[in-house]
């Protein structure tokens, strides 16, 4: 994965290279959505301390509303891994509810087990998604985890508005 340097402007309207940020390929469909410009020494928080992070997050970052070109094949996939993130919440619930009725060992097994499945889903797929952090001027931000085909096309297009 790469990183790309993006101008706020153009990533709240839209305008960027025909190019899917995730997988490279060409494509025409935007998808909103809303990153999080979150500092670096507050991503580092999440090694070391897990709470510390969620209570830094909020405070620390700033949100952009952008509109990211993503292939249909990246869309679907995602999709997937929410039903997959529901599916998991769900094997929680009911290893809570049979732990309640007395159900025994399974119980606390469904329950870690759907409690375990859910935070690695969720894990994988924020890492699978775009990332954003602040850069020296706040109209302009880093997008993490981007396709280097994207970060390339997003560079020539800054390069040719004479942009640098």
């Amino acid at each position: 994965m790469a990183v790309a340097t993006a101008r706020v402007d153009d990533l709240e309207a839209g305008n960027l290279p025909a190019v899917c940020a995730k997988t490279g390929v060409a494509c025409d469909g935007l998808v909103k959505d809303t990153l999080r410009v979150v500092p670096r020494w507050v991503s580092a928080l999440a090694i070391l301390l897990i709470v510390p992070y969620f209570v830094a997050r909020p405070y620390t970052s700033r949100k952009v509303e952008v509109m990211l070109p993503v292939a249909p094949a990246r869309i679907a996939r995602t999709r997937r891994m929410v039903r997959a993130a529901w599916v998991a919440l769900t094997v929680a619930a009911a290893g809570l509810a049979a732990g309640l009725f007395g159900a025994g060992p399974i119980a606390g097994v469904a329950l870690l087990t759907g409690l375990a499945g859910y935070i690695v889903i969720v894990y994988v797929g924020d890492q699978m998604w775009v990332g954003a952090r602040p850069t020296g001027d706040p109209d302009v931000v880093e997008l993490t985890r981007v396709h280097p085909a994207f970060a390339s096309a997003l560079a020539a297009q800054y390069e040719s508005a004479g942009y640098a």
